[in-house]
């Protein structure tokens, strides 16, 4: 899986569920490319952060945060990546409401949750190979907000493997010596 296709099955996850319905006409899918140095990461989220309000349409939203990648191997013949990844489900909360913000951690954490759920279900189901896999264990979630001064929601952290030998190959082919 190449950033490409983790994009694609989220928007796709975020376009089919029914409390979110991203399309072209309402934007309620976003993605976050997070630099790894701390500082720059800061000031990555802090940008997005605050042009929110003018990318996404009112309702429910899932901001979609690329993945890192670990590799690792049995000292035999498997290899794997493993994916660590995260999307929040954030909704619009008028300040100083605390019933409404009380109903929307509820509300993004169900929806979370429901995204987990066809997440586990269509990872485990993808038979092409390298195969991936992925369990329950190692999912969180947690709340967040305010984000952008006015949405608040539930991040889910989550990870899942696949099959690396063919990707790690020495091909020398792509090599000049």
């Amino acid at each position: 899986m190449r950033h490409s296709e983790y994009t694609t099955f989220f928007r796709q996850l975020a376009s089919e569920h029914i409390d979110i319905r991203n399309s072209e006409d309402e934007c309620r899918f976003v993605r976050l490319i997070l630099s790894s140095d701390p500082l720059q990461r800061i000031m990555d989220a802090r940008e997005f952060y605050d042009s929110l309000r003018s990318r996404l349409a009112e309702g429910y939203a899932m901001i979609l945060i690329s993945y890192e990648a670990d590799y690792s191997d049995n000292n035999g013949d498997q290899k794997l990546k493993e994916y660590h990844g995260s999307f929040i489900i954030l909704h619009p909360v008028p300040e100083g409401d605390h019933d409404a913000l009380e109903a929307v951690l509820d509300k993004t954490e169900e929806i979370g949750e429901e995204i987990m759920g066809a997440t586990l279900e269509r990872i485990n189901k993808d038979y092409t190979p390298p195969k991936k896999h992925m369990t329950v264990n190692g999912v969180t979630n947690e709340r967040i907000g305010p984000v952008g001064e006015i949405y608040h929601g539930t991040k889910f952290n989550f990870f899942f493997t696949q099959g690396a030998n063919k990707a790690l190959y020495y091909k020398r082919d792509k090599f000049s010596v």
